[in-house]
């Protein structure tokens, strides 16, 4: 008998949090659930903890790191339930009736395509989780250092949106056949291109305030500098090409070219006072170099290890 939902977590080397978020998933009331763990070749104990601990859990072993947008792919083909919830290792349901209400909202609303719940930080406040694309604006903010400072609404109801973060989202495996799986050339911004590749077909993305979900944030990413930041700022440039105009995909490159330039050269004075930002400049070296095979060499790989 098929389950209710699927729930599908990507992890790598984040054991701690990956149990708290599958004791959390275990506690749930109501539907059916198939748990699914596609570890990314994690060199922590990850595989031993998960499989003596939850024999329920699908463990799929990688032998290799194989990316987020990979792994998720592999984790959404061998599920077998029609509602599928992405999940990052690093989340807990703060609710027992979390997946019974996801469900429940689910089924009566078949024109939501895509539906993505409130996260929240460890503390229990808000956390920005969904966006309206603004290429020149987002890029601009990042070059400046003012990302953060962009102020969002928090919708009371659940209320139509453009795109929203990976670390939970909720669609029926059907979407899968309408708009494809995770850009696998992508590693980070493949939430966005997701979310973005639906909207564009007119499909209705929803964020839903009142199912919540704790994301306590970046824990895979922690001490991996080195591939995070080339990835993050590559990926938007690959995100740009794929979806804008020329001309606008060409002031974005650019503008991240300045970006690169100007932290690698930050980081690069700082690392003369404090040797700990030297593991920033070599990010910021590396993403440079990524840059110039990307656009001269139109080289997509992603970095993984």
């Amino acid at each position: 008998m098929k389950p209710d939902v699927s729930v599908v977590i990507v992890s790598y080397n984040v054991r701690a949090y990956l149990c708290s978020c599958i004791d959390s998933l275990l506690m749930q009331e109501g539907p059916t659930t198939e748990i699914i763990v596609v570890d990314n070749h994690s060199t922590d104990d990850t595989k031993e903890v998960i499989t003596n601990k939850y024999p329920s859990v699908r463990f799929i072993a990688n032998i290799d790191n194989k990316g987020f947008s990979a792994a998720n792919n592999q984790g959404i083909k061998a599920a077998s339930a029609e509602i599928i919830l992405l999940l990052n290792p690093d989340t807990e349901l703060p609710d027992t009736a979390t997946l019974k209400e996801i469900k429940i909202y689910i089924d009566a609303n078949p024109d939501t395509a895509i539906m993505a719940p409130r996260l929240l930080n460890t503390d229990g406040s808000f956390q920005p989780s969904f966006w309206e694309y603004k290429p020149i604006k987002d890029t601009l903010l990042q070059l400046i250092g003012a990302g953060s400072l962009q102020k969002m609404k928090q919708p009371v109801i659940p209320t139509a949106i453009q795109v929203a973060s990976g670390a939970a989202l909720i669609f029926r495996k059907a979407l899968i056949g309408e708009v494809g799986g995770l850009d696998e050339n992508m590693f980070w911004m493949e939430d966005i291109d997701f979310c973005y590749k639906a909207w564009k077909k007119g499909k209705k993305i929803i964020f839903h305030p009142g199912i919540k979900i704790i994301h306590h944030g970046g824990k895979s990413s922690v001490g991996n500098e080195v591939i995070t930041i080339p990835n993050q700022v590559i990926s938007k440039i690959k995100f740009s090409r794929k979806n804008d105009p020329a001309l606008l995909f060409y002031a974005v490159n650019l503008l991240s070219l300045f970006f690169i330039i100007s932290r690698l050269l930050i980081f690069a004075v700082i690392s003369l006072i404090s040797s700990r930002f030297k593991y920033k400049r070599k990010a910021y070296l590396i993403t440079l170099k990524r840059y110039f095979r990307l656009n001269l060499k139109g080289d997509n790989t992603i970095i993984t290890q």
